[in-house]
């Protein structure tokens, strides 16, 4: 009877469960992005034609033909480089192998470092400063006027958390500057919205304000109750898809104050040039102990600085 048992010295062979585990993205941002891969070259740019105005016809015979130069605006993004590595002892294939599949300890490791990179990365692109220009050596920053300041609110002499009114200021300001409303919604444009969670919880904590007005108004069926999700988490609320992150900034020298954001999903770019990917090998110069090396490059930035709103929130204390 011939022997169908595979002998031990075999080794099974995972390379190819490497490369598409770890393009999974796990960043819990990067589906409110519009993403891009295999980008190439030292630098990628965004562009877009800026409006143009019309003129008033005199009705003049014959008359000049005024033309309107259409005008053009780059964002540049350039790549940044990441890599993670981290050893295991010498090599052996029968002690190896549970450590290399695609749910062992040091994949399941170098993934969440890249989804945790891969937010960090979004976050800055979307708080932080951007580039323009010709060169894409000019600084642009989201405006002061999209600033939902910490104090706004029913009681505006002190600050408070993220509250209803917070959320319905921060989308006037994207209605008011054309950046969200029936054109938007008409091309398929939706509102992406993203809160640590303490914000969440100063959120849900208005259902049980009592009599007040804003307590009132969280799950009053004239303001669609949020939808929550299996967990009671906000998932859907006054038109916005809300994500929840502990990696938002802090107002600059503040402890107290933090930042949410309410922007379109046509406001972030997200760009890899390499998403992760994972070699195995066996270091000789380490004495045979084997490295797990992921490597990656991503940037992003905004497609237009009017489309983000930042929400200044009080952290609650003791959160």
């Amino acid at each position: 009877m011939a022997n169908t048992a595979i002998p031990d010295h075999f080794t099974t062979q995972f390379a190819r469960n490497f490369e598409l585990g770890l393009q999974q993205i796990t960043s819990r941002l990067q589906k409110a992005a519009i993403v891009e891969t295999d980008c190439t070259g030292e630098a990628k740019t965004h562009n877009k034609v800026l409006a143009v105005s019309d003129n008033e016809s005199t009705g003049e015979r014959y008359g000049d033909t005024i033309w309107q130069e259409l005008e053009t605006e780059k964002r540049w993004i350039r790549p940044r480089k990441f890599d993670l590595a981290t050893p295991d002892a010498p090599f052996d294939e029968k002690l190896l192998a549970p450590t290399i599949l695609p749910g062992g300890t040091h994949i399941q490791l170098h993934q969440a470092a890249y989804g945790r990179r891969t937010d960090r990365v979004f976050i800055e692109g979307l708080f932080g400063a951007n580039w323009k220009g010709k060169d894409g050596t000019t600084q642009t920053d989201i405006p002061s006027t999209n600033l939902v300041a910490d104090t706004f609110g029913y009681d505006s002499n002190s600050s408070c958390g993220l509250t209803v009114d917070k959320i319905l200021h921060a989308k006037a300001i994207l209605t008011d500057n054309e950046s969200y409303g029936d054109d938007a919604r008409a091309r398929g444009i939706s509102l992406w919205g993203v809160m640590t969670p303490n914000m969440e919880e100063s959120l849900l904590r208005l259902a049980n304000a009592g009599s007040t007005g804003a307590g009132n108004r969280l799950f009053s069926k004239d303001f669609m109750p949020p939808v929550l999700d299996g967990d009671g988490n906000i998932s859907y609320f006054l038109g916005v898809n809300w994500m929840r992150s502990t990696l938002l900034p802090y107002a600059s020298g503040s402890a107290t104050i933090r930042y949410g954001a309410i922007w379109t999903s046509d406001a972030i770019y997200l760009d890899f040039w390499k998403v992760a990917q994972t070699t195995v090998s066996v270091r000789a110069d380490k004495k045979n102990a084997t490295q797990f090396f992921t490597e990656y490059a991503m940037n992003a930035c905004r497609s237009d600085d009017l489309k983000v709103v930042r929400i200044a929130c009080l952290t609650l204390v003791g959160a």
